[in-house]
């Protein structure tokens, strides 16, 4: 059975915020030692800076999915991108930060279940009710949102891709009993970044 290495991260244009310095030294620095096969990453343009990053991660193959906006998601792997790996899909996915409904609709879209899709990464921007406590989940999670104007919480996406499309939560498989500020992944105390595989393969 092949085994991979693989992460997820939103970039954000490789830029710090507010001072809009590269941050590339600093991804560099966490994502090295963990010695990646391949990483989904959003938010990225097809420039100098995603070659770079890509190169010093060595991993030397990479695809950039263009798109309608000004950021777009890519794909770099230690393997040549179009090389059979026991017939592998995966897919890179980022949706709208803002509302459930429109994630909902465009995950429904792209439907990675009915284009089997065997491993889903991406910033979903979506919650899963089990990663918080019932304290954490009423005095960080709902607070922290309804102080910033944002939606309330909701599960509908992370339920419907589990549940009805039966993929398995890669990070809970390894990590179950993590919860609360130890599985966040935004400055809101949340998880939103997901990597689902499907348990044909």
């Amino acid at each position: 059975m092949t085994t991979f290495r693989l992460a997820t991260i939103n970039v954000h244009s490789f830029e710090r915020s507010p001072s809009m310095s590269s941050n590339i030294s600093e991804l560099i620095s966490i994502l090295e030692p963990f010695n990646l096969d391949i990483i989904a990453v959003q938010e990225i343009q097809n420039n100098d800076k995603w070659k770079e990053f890509s190169r010093r991660l060595s991993l030397s193959f990479s695809v950039y999915g263009p798109s309608n906006g000004t950021f777009c998601n890519g794909i770099a792997s230690r393997y040549p991108i179009r090389y059979a790996i026991e017939n592998v899909t995966f897919a890179v996915i980022h949706l709208d930060y803002l509302d459930e409904d429109d994630r909902l609709k465009q995950i429904k879209e792209f439907n990675p279940y009915e284009h089997n899709i065997d491993i889903l990464m991406g910033d979903m921007n979506a919650l899963t009710r089990e990663d918080y406590s019932d304290d954490y989940y009423r005095n960080i999670v709902v607070e922290r949102r309804e102080k910033s104007n944002w939606e309330k919480p909701h599960f509908d996406l992370t339920q419907l891709i589990t549940y009805e499309w039966n993929y398995q939560d890669a990070f809970k498989k390894i990590n179950p009993t993590l919860k609360n500020e130890q599985v966040a992944t935004c400055p809101y105390g949340t998880r939103i970044d997901y990597i689902y595989i499907h348990p044909r393969i």
